[in-house]
């Protein structure tokens, strides 16, 4: 690719090798809603790790309250 088209293409030709920075220029061409869609799932996604990571914690308390003593002698 030719500097005179990178430049047409809008990106500009230092970013034609970091995968960061072509994909920030892949993100400046995207439709505002499209973005407003993935910020979203990435949010939703994040909470859904965070709900995973917090589960076995609570599970495991929830156990321990739920155990008797019992004395056999």
């Amino acid at each position: 690719m030719t500097q005179q088209e990178s430049q047409a293409a809008g990106v500009a030709p230092e970013c034609l090798v970091c995968p960061l920075c072509m994909g920030v220029a892949a993100l400046r061409q995207a439709r505002p809603e499209a973005m407003e869609h993935l910020l979203k799932a990435g949010a939703e996604l994040l909470e859904a790790f965070r709900a995973l990571m917090e589960a076995p914690a609570a599970g495991e308390r929830a156990r321990a309250d739920s155990l008797q003593r019992i004395d056999v002698g």
